[in-house]
């Protein structure tokens, strides 16, 4: 069967703060508002005078973020806004909800969230045209509906501790054993490579914990296996694999059977890769606080929060420099089901983070709600989120990575030169040009999938299973899971968490 498918606050560096604070009051300033034009006395001016909402936003920094945005909108278009922040339930009274961008299948699913109307999504206002293709067209729909408004995104980078890197004894031993200069790693066996290298000469870890929590272990698990799955592709190549091959937006499981894939030979490659770097990794602990300490590791993959509160640190910002998600040399050929080795750096984007807003089906006045998160979600705010640098918020549009707009990212404490590197680190790490970028599980089970998956991976990381046992009990976890689910709906849940209709 042919399926459609869309392509795809406190910080103590006060001055660069302050540079993107000016930078984003200029671009509220110049960004449209959605006013209404200046009515004559008497008149209405106000188009949702008396209406009501409540917004609820379990987390709290985020929160704390949007309240004021929230009721600077409510003093102008004449509603009312509670912002609460309490776990979300199917009885509660929000009429708008902030959830996390994976969650949108377990809201979607059963009819509790109302569609994006068109004339939002074309309003001057939200400017949905410049959101990033993977937001605006796969993560905030579901089924063949938008039924979300996008908020902020992700991103995740490298760092690497520059001045060892320039160290000649350090230099002198990577070239003497692999034969090629020591420079940032392009290649997540570039990381091994490097981290053994130091771990030898200094003798303790040269890598951070790998994640404890499950939520963080399964998002690194799949972000490697990412590039070593699928070769990336643009329109063109997209169009032609979809043609004679249904299943190619296949990731953690195939759209056509439904059936996990964390065997496959992208899989594996992860599951090798985390079984080579454990003994380099540093004891279980606050990957950050491990990272500062003296004699810290040399590497780390962090994400954007992890990444604040790194520049935070008093030495970090002239220790590390920042360079992008690593890729692979290695994909998997669906045509001869192999892994093939190519000369060229292969870079697919796992998107599995970043928050969305969504409206209840049961608002009364679901015209003010989605004017609220019009606002929320537009050019302006989005600028305000990106340049708040403790929400851990990526790139939304493509105008927050334009060399341009380098002031957005000052706020993460580090200097001009590394600010850059960051931009351009997240600038690869959304890499507009893959029209097949990978997606976290976005259905009703996902929770209980990624828990079930994670156990078995933990397992792998402490030392007490192999990557081929490891990848088997996870696969025969997941089986059992979903068979506590009717075939026809599991089948759809897979088909539309992969963006198919």
């Amino acid at each position: 069967m042919q399926h459609s498918v869309h392509s795809i606050p406190h910080n103590r560096h006060k001055r660069a703060a302050l540079g993107a604070a000016v930078l984003v009051l200029g671009i509220a300033a110049l960004a449209p508002t959605g006013c209404d034009p200046v009515a004559p006395p008497g008149a209405q001016t106000k188009p949702f005078d008396g209406q009501a909402l409540t917004l609820n936003c379990p987390d709290a920094s985020f929160a704390d973020a949007i309240t004021p945005m929230a009721k600077a909108w409510a003093a102008r278009t004449g509603a009312t806004v509670t912002v609460t922040r309490t776990p979300t339930s199917a009885t509660d009274a929000a009429d708008v909800v902030v959830i996390p961008t994976g969650e949108l299948g377990k809201w979607a699913e059963d009819g509790a969230l109302a569609p994006v109307p068109a004339k939002v999504r074309s309003s001057e206002q939200l400017q949905w045209q410049g959101l990033l293709p993977i937001y605006g067209e796969r993560l905030c729909a579901w089924g063949g509906q938008v039924l979300a408004v996008p908020l902020t995104g992700d991103g995740h980078v490298l760092v690497y501790d520059e001045k060892r890197f320039a160290e000649p004894t350090a230099r002198a031993a990577f070239q003497q054993r692999y034969n090629r200069p020591l420079v940032a790693p392009a290649t997540w066996d570039d990381v091994t490579d490097v981290a053994t290298v130091f771990a030898e000469l200094d003798k303790r870890p040269s890598l951070p914990p790998l994640p404890a929590d499950a939520d963080k272990l399964f998002d690194l698990f799949a972000r490697i296996a990412a590039s070593a799955d699928r070769r990336a592709l643009n329109d063109v190549e997209l169009a032609a694999r979809i043609a004679r091959d249904p299943d190619s937006l296949a990731f953690q499981f195939s759209v056509v059977s439904g059936k996990p894939r964390v065997q496959s030979p992208g899989f594996q490659r992860a599951a090798q890769w985390l079984d080579r770097v454990r003994p380099l990794c540093a004891p279980p602990g606050d990957p950050v606080a491990v990272l500062t300490a003296p004699n810290g590791p040399v590497l780390a993959l962090v994400s954007l929060d992890q990444l604040a509160r790194l520049g935070r640190d008093k030495a970090a910002p002239g220790r590390f420099a920042i360079a992008p998600v690593p890729g692979a040399l290695t994909d998997f050929d669906p045509d001869g089901q192999k892994l093939v080795t190519s000369k060229q750096l292969n870079y697919v984007p796992y998107f599995a983070g970043g928050r969305l807003g969504v409206v209840r089906a049961r608002c009364p006045h679901q015209e003010a709600a989605f004017d609220l998160l019009s606002d929320l979600g537009g050019p302006a705010r989005g600028a305000e989120l990106v340049g708040t640098p403790d929400l851990g918020a990526g790139p939304l549009r493509g105008s927050h990575l334009n060399s341009e707009r380098l002031l957005l990212w000052l706020g993460y404490g580090f200097d001009g030169k590394r600010s850059e590197q960051l931009r351009q680190a997240l600038d690869q790490y959304v890499r507009q040009s893959v029209k097949n970028p990978t997606v976290g599980p976005r259905g009703p089970d996902r929770a209980a999938v990624v828990g079930e998956v994670a156990k078995p991976l933990g397992l792998l990381t402490a030392g007490k299973s192999s990557p081929a046992a490891a990848l088997k009990l996870a696969e025969d976890a997941w089986n059992a899971l979903d068979a506590k689910t009717h075939a026809d709906a599991l089948l759809r849940w897979r088909q539309r968490g992969a963006g198919l209709n």
